[in-house]
């Protein structure tokens, strides 16, 4: 009977300890913030950057063309991203002596391109990043449903889970580590594709941004977290485009999904 007891009361401290919620944000989270899905975003951050760069533009539509016959800017049946940035990748895998070498499209040529959309895309996110009036929604998941201890799975670059926490004074810290790096209430972030507020060490200093808290991710990646917003044309200006486009490419394949699930 003693025995029996015992175990009946460890069921009882089991059954009152706060369980811990995993959740998993897809493409779909972002777009209710007003941010482009993986089939959109291509011609968003085109078009975000037409308005400050022709010339890159033209390089990348020239590329589009090469890779899309079909492609046409008036019609502006830009292609998903995803599957952008595979066949560019698989473009620079096979361009070789040993395959299908391209005098019109060397390996360098195609990187600086890559380089451009993924620098567009990552500037429009950060400009779509400055618009409040799309966080209503993000803000009242914040406030009415997290709690401690919840950790969030998201499949996208953007910060507007981060934002909604930032902004609200009552809300929990958050982490990009599992375990937290604090004891303090906080929610654990996983980011599998990357962020666009990971940095590289050498690229970028704290100095530049007025307040935030340094996370370390290994020796060349830091991550800054809960930091002032306003510094956000200069965050955007040392985004790691290079960072989050290999860590794409070292997916199953060289498959590449940087917005979407």
């Amino acid at each position: 009977m003693a025995k029996s007891s015992s175990r009946s009361k460890g069921k009882e401290k089991s059954r009152s300890k706060p369980r811990r919620r995993v959740l998993i944000f897809g493409a779909g989270v972002s777009a209710s913030c007003g941010i482009a899905v993986a089939k959109d975003i291509l011609r968003e951050a085109v078009g975000h950057l037409a308005q400050q760069d022709s010339d890159r533009v033209e390089r990348v539509h020239k590329l589009l063309k090469y890779l899309y016959p079909g492609f046409q800017r008036p019609a502006l049946n830009y292609p998903n991203i995803e599957d952008f940035l595979n066949l560019l990748e698989m473009a620079k895998l096979f361009n070789s002596e040993e395959f299908i070498e391209s005098d019109l499209w060397p390996k360098q040529k195609l990187k600086e391109v890559e380089h451009i959309a993924l620098k567009a895309v990552t500037d429009y996110i950060w400009s779509s990043m400055r618009k409040l009036e799309g966080l209503a929604a993000m803000r009242a998941f914040v406030k009415d449903f997290v709690r401690a201890n919840d950790t969030f799975i998201t499949f996208n670059w953007d910060l507007t889970l981060e934002r909604a926490l930032w902004d609200d004074s009552s809300a929990m810290a958050f982490w990009y580590t599992y375990p937290p790096s604090s004891s303090e209430p906080s929610v654990t972030l996983l980011k599998p594709h990357g962020s666009i507020d990971w940095f590289e060490k050498a690229n970028f200093s704290k100095g530049k941004i007025k307040r935030g808290i340094v996370q370390a991710l290994d020796d060349k990646v830091s991550v800054f977290t809960r930091f002032n917003f306003a510094d956000l044309p200069k965050m955007a200006d040392s985004t790691p485009v290079e960072l989050i486009a290999s860590q794409l490419a070292r997916r199953a394949g060289g498959a590449a999904s940087p917005i979407s699930a």
